[in-house]
């Protein structure tokens, strides 16, 4: 009896001590198993933000990097590992975080300890492990921490106020420019109010030295016009506040050139009949926006050269002709109505077509007005044989880019 009291606690004991290590062998999360388990795989994790290539901006924060968890058919909880570095070989490593405990939802966002400088390309990667088994590494990303672009708006310097010329240089104060804005253009718009839309719009590079000039060439006169400008890389914009300048009034136009005196009409020219004539008087103006339309005096051309063919004859002045058949024609078409008168050939004052007539169709005074009616009277002219003509000539005139311009060459 006593041999069998002391020897069965020695049996049990036995039983106790092998039932815990056979416990403790079937338990994979024991921290007294070490290395890896067999069967075990773990994916690669997913670098996801920022992405490969991307250029992140600098804003004085550490970077914050997006990763999609790795995946395990292992029974131990994973943890990544991840390594940041400034070559793809990962031998400059910046910095090295061991153990990240995955995030929810599949993804994990980790926070970097320091701001990256900027001006430079990064690389990272991360790989999950569990303790005992890791897995691969994800394919290196790498992106760009850059400067903030910040577009400065341009500045107008001129034209202001109240300028001396229709003719002024647009010029601006470029505006600086921080961290790398690319490929940077000035666009110049200039209109005839602050709201409306711009009348014209060149576009230029900004010019060297600070500042950038343009020029539109001739622009009406007396009138108050309105112009900014933006600066753009094509993403990002600036604009300068809106200005405004106001044109000179127009110049007297020159006096003509003291005109030949009118050659003296000789008598019985055209067997002694009158030269036709009309009540005088002169054609009210039209209402604003509008043009009176054009007498057809052909048949006056036609009385004038009837009476007097031996000035139509004669009217070649670049051939010593006389300008009495010209005169005589216009002095009658005013009797008719003073809106007649002679033209500046292509509107350049001095320079006096020696077969043509012009009928001022709009408001206030004819002389030097381009707003006329530009009519041929002599056809075949110094040629052989001219005959009287009437050939309304204004918009063949206007659409090969010329104008007309009233003139009494200084008759009248």
């Amino acid at each position: 009896m006593t041999l069998t009291r002391m020897i069965v606690p020695v049996v049990v004991l036995a039983l106790t001590s092998a039932a815990c290590e056979t416990g403790k062998s079937a338990n994979p999360l024991s921290p007294d198993i070490a290395g890896p388990l067999p069967g075990v795989e773990i994916t690669a994790p997913k670098t996801l933000e920022p992405a490969n290539g991307q250029q992140v901006l600098a804003n004085g924060a550490p970077q914050s990097l997006l990763i999609e968890n790795a995946g395990t058919n292992g029974p131990r909880a994973l943890f990544l590992q991840l390594e940041v570095a400034t070559d793809a070989t990962f031998q400059q490593r910046l910095h090295h975080a061991d153990r990240v405990t995955p995030g929810p939802n599949g993804r994990t966002v980790y926070q970097l300890p320091e701001p990256l400088g900027p001006g430079h390309t990064y690389y990272w990667r991360a790989r999950a492990a569990d303790g005992a088994n890791s897995g691969p590494y994800s394919p290196a990303s790498h992106f760009a921490v850059v400067e903030p672009v910040i577009i400065q708006p341009p500045t107008p310097v001129e034209p202001l106020g109240t300028i001396s010329t229709n003719r002024p240089n647009f010029v601006v104060r470029n505006g600086a420019v921080t961290g790398p804005a690319g490929d940077l253009v000035y666009r110049f718009e200039i209109g005839t109010s602050a709201s409306g839309p711009a009348a014209a719009v060149v576009t230029a590079t900004p010019g060297a030295g600070g500042t950038t000039t343009i020029t539109l060439g001739d622009l009406p006169f007396d009138r108050t016009l309105f112009w900014r400008v933006w600066a753009s890389n094509g993403s990002i914009d600036s604009i300068s506040g809106i200005v405004s300048f106001r044109t000179p009034p127009a110049p007297p136009p020159p006096p003509p050139p003291t005109p030949p005196p009118s050659t003296p009409l000789p008598p019985g020219g055209g067997g002694g009949a009158p030269l036709p004539g009309g009540g005088g008087g002169r054609t009210p103006d039209p209402p604003p926006g509008q043009r009176l339309p054009l007498p057809n005096m052909s048949h006056v051309v036609a009385q004038v050269a009837a009476v007097r063919p031996d000035l139509l004859r004669n009217s070649c002045q670049e051939h010593g002709g006389s300008w009495g058949f010209m005169d005589a024609l216009v002095d009658t078409l005013r009797t008719y109505d003073t809106r007649w008168g002679y033209n500046w050939k292509r509107g350049h004052v001095g320079d006096p077509s020696l077969d043509v007539v012009d009928y001022h169709w709009g408001a206030g005074p004819s002389e030097g007005s381009t707003q006329v009616y530009i009519i041929d009277v002599i056809g075949g002219h110094c040629g052989s044989n001219p005959q009287p003509s009437w050939g309304d000539v204004t918009d063949v005139t206007y659409s090969n880019g010329g104008v007309g311009r009233w003139t009494g060459r200084g008759r009248f």
